[in-house]
């Protein structure tokens, strides 16, 4: 489980500088263009980065804006089959906490609808997430019963990787601006601005350990896999 973990800082390390150009771009064009919904907007753009992600842990690609050509191990790029998973794996927990949330606030922009959102997609992901692997692999004989085998094993390491480290950066950036506001920097100055990108930046490293937990799960499932017919 350690090498997991130690894999993913690795690969946030090398890949800083590329990531912080992603995640300056995307805040500035936030910040410029003011899109109505923020979240829509920058969807996508997020499902493709962990798209490359998974192609770094799977088939050990590096990251880049030109994209080199597939080992002969790897399958060609493509991104519509994983995009349609993502989107399903985002939507389905964000539905389905709508009648559980109800029952505790009416207010859906609460921290409590945000709770139950990210609960459901946890169990999500532990459950079913291993199929966003085998769609980058583009694998015919994954079945959704291979990745129940091992929720409970995904779930733990979920949990100690990516939650504890989302959590701990959610608490460092909202001390921080707390601290800019503080200290009379205004919100639409250029200090919220370069705290918007690191923020943006260091949340990519959240991804990045759920997509490792989520490769090892479904290596860990191949031998099992590669017995079933097609």
């Amino acid at each position: 489980m350690k090498q997991i973990y130690r894999d993913s800082f690795d690969f946030f390390r090398a890949s800083f500088p590329f990531l912080l150009l992603v995640g300056g771009g995307i805040e500035l064009i936030i910040w410029y263009l003011q899109p109505d919904s923020e979240g829509i907007s920058t969807t996508i753009s997020l499902i493709l980065l962990a798209y490359l992600f998974h192609r770094h842990f799977l088939f050990g690609e590096k990251l880049a804006f030109r994209q080199a050509k597939p080992t002969e191990s790897a399958p060609p790029h493509k991104f519509g089959l994983f995009i349609l998973v993502s989107l399903a794996m985002i939507l389905v927990p964000v539905f389905a906490a709508l009648p559980l949330a109800a029952m505790l606030t009416t207010d859906f922009s609460s921290l409590g609808y945000l709770a139950t959102v990210l609960a459901l997609y946890l169990l999500s992901l532990s459950m079913f997430g291993t199929v966003l692997p085998a769609s980058v692999a583009r694998d015919g004989t994954w079945r959704l019963s291979h990745g129940l085998r091992r929720t409970g094993v995904t779930m733990l390491r979920l949990l100690l990787g990516p939650a504890v480290v989302g959590l701990v950066l959610f608490v460092v950036f909202n001390i921080s601006e707390n601290w800019l506001l503080l200290k009379g920097f205004q919100p639409d100055g250029m200090a919220f601005l370069a705290s918007f990108i690191l923020a943006r930046t260091f949340g990519f490293l959240t991804t990045i350990l759920a997509v490792a937990v989520l490769c090892q799960s479904y290596r860990d499932l191949r031998p099992y896999a590669d017995t079933q017919p097609a």
